[in-house]
């Protein structure tokens, strides 16, 4: 062989070997490689270490205090810790103790519960309303939620109405009285099991989650002890509430007829409800109709004569009724169903002398001094009272149907006749209306669809100046009527007063 070929052979036998052995080193190595675990908090590794369960055996050993607080078996770390299992030829491990220590720096434990998420539709608020974030409840266990809904939903209905609708036993209406036919919330809730941050508000119990939902996350809560000679009408009228307040603020009430005990604290808290509950009512109830007068002209009688030759008898019916419940208000729609006629009303017929020279004109078919602004039958559906902490100044009628005649109340001279403007300071009350009568006396007419007169004109008692409407911010179709000394919403000095008690006292 020659000498080039020998030496050919041996690197070729050389280059063999080393391959072999490379190759054998490299085989050995991934044959070694080690399991392990990489660990991350917050999206950044913290360490490598050998057994992911000695950690967590570690800091559910050593988190005591949050065990004993939650009354729970387990705890675990920060929702946004990590651990990867790898293969790994390092044996620079990080301890489990060292892992705990970076993780208790946070102080960011969880605990295993359900998380609640509350959603409001923009289509359940008006244009001019803000709507809420999604909010967010969190409870170690899902009935603490259920029981705290029920106790939110007894503090607006009784037990007997709420158990016989949710066995589905309300009786069919067929006499006085009203059932309800429907509940729900507004909005849309939704849970799911997660681990929940130590940090973060967690209810252990129900009682105080369902003060939350009505009066707001950690509402202070105002409370008040019962004297001598104290109502519920007078305890709400100390503490701006009106009646329905106070007994949704305090549910072993029933009624505001309740006779208190003197020394009973009682929850004088105005209410901000987180969530909406809804019920629907199916009512029947007596519909009075005021009679209408006639007066006829006898000029064979002297000036000033005056005699009622027929009594006026009011009429009666009863009235098949729907309406809505929204955390306690009643809308200010009701849906007149149906009308039976129980009596029919009788006109009064007065028989007057003629009249002074320079006096002309005669009453509109309407009973009293002051004549009622709607057709009937009617319903009040909101009273002159303080509202969710605010005065509602005046009475909300319905049941006349949207676009049926609005009457002035009185003589007087349309002072404001007002389309209704979004970005204008009364843009709540829609289209509306302002009438000046006698002695300095205003009265408005709210939530018009339209106008039937032009401001600065004169009008009589019965005129139709409007049509009722749904304008402006409102709850269903009603007519707002108020009454003030001195003119509203000019600027200058303005008292509100009770149509009911100030001019229909009588009535």
């Amino acid at each position: 062989m020659k000498t080039k070929d020998i030496i050919i052979t041996i690197i070729l036998t050389i280059g063999i070997i080393i391959l072999y052995f490379i190759n054998e080193k490299y085989d050995t190595k991934i044959n070694s490689a080690n399991v392990a675990y990489k660990v991350y908090l917050d999206g950044e590794m913290i360490g490598l270490i050998e057994d992911e369960e000695e950690l967590y055996e570690l800091i559910n050993n050593e988190q005591l205090a949050i065990k004993n607080e939650y009354n729970v078996d387990y705890v675990y770390p920060p929702d946004v810790f990590e651990i990867v299992k790898t293969n790994t030829y390092s044996s620079n491990f990080t301890t489990a103790s060292d892992i705990y220590k970076m993780i208790e720096e946070r102080d960011d434990f969880t605990i295993k519960g359900y998380t609640i998420t509350i959603r409001y539709d923009k289509d359940d608020y008006n244009e001019n309303e803000e709507v809420p974030k999604d909010f967010v409840i969190n409870v170690l266990d899902t009935d603490i939620f259920y029981d705290a809904i029920k106790s939110y939903i007894l503090a607006f209905v009784s037990e007997e109405d709420y158990n016989d609708f949710m066995n589905d036993d309300v009786e069919e209406l067929n006499d006085i009285g009203q059932v309800i036919t429907n509940m729900y919330f507004q909005e849309k809730m939704m849970i799911k099991e997660s681990l929940i941050s130590i940090n973060d508000k967690i209810y252990t119990d129900a009682d105080s989650l369902t003060q939350d939902l009505l009066f707001g996350v950690d509402a202070e809560m105002d409370t008040y002890v019962v004297k001598a000679g104290d109502s519920i009408n007078s305890i709400s009228d100390e503490f701006s509430l009106n009646p329905q307040e106070f007994l949704i603020a305090n549910p072993t009430y029933r009624s505001e007829d309740v006779m208190l005990n003197i020394g009973d604290s009682v929850n004088v808290t105005l209410i901000n409800p987180i969530i909406t509950f809804i019920y629907n009512v199916y009512r029947i109830e007596e519909s009075v109709t005021p009679y209408s007068t006639d007066t006829k002209t006898d000029t064979s009688k002297p000036y000033g004569y005056k005699e009622i030759t027929q009594s006026g008898i009011t009429g009666l019916s009863l009235n098949y009724e729907t309406y809505q419940v929204k955390n306690g208000e009643a809308s200010s729609q009701i849906n007149i169903e149906k009308t039976v006629p129980i009596r029919s009303a009788v006109t009064e017929i007065t028989i007057v002398g003629p009249s002074r020279p320079g006096v002309t004109g005669t009453y509109v078919n309407l009973e009293g001094e002051w004549g009622w602004p709607t057709n009937q039958p009617s319903v009040i559906t909101s009273r002159y009272y303080m509202r969710w902490g605010k005065l509602h100044e005046g009475i909300d009628i319905s049941g006349t149907g949207y676009g049926s005649p609005i009457y002035a109340i009185a003589d007087g001279v349309a002072v404001n006749v007002s389309p209704e403007c979004k970005s204008c300071y009364q843009w709540s009350n829609g289209n509306y209306i302002v009438i000046k009568h006698d002695n300095n006396i205003y009265s408005v007419y709210a939530h018009l669809s339209g106008f039937n007169i032009t401001e600065g004109q004169q009008v009589k008692k019965g005129d139709v100046i409007g049509f009722m409407g749904n304008s402006g911010f409102v709850t269903g179709t009603h007519l707002h009527l108020g009454l003030y000394k001195g003119e509203p919403f000019a600027g200058g000095y303005t008292q509100s007063m009770d149509p009911l008690s100030a001019i229909y006292s009588g009535s």
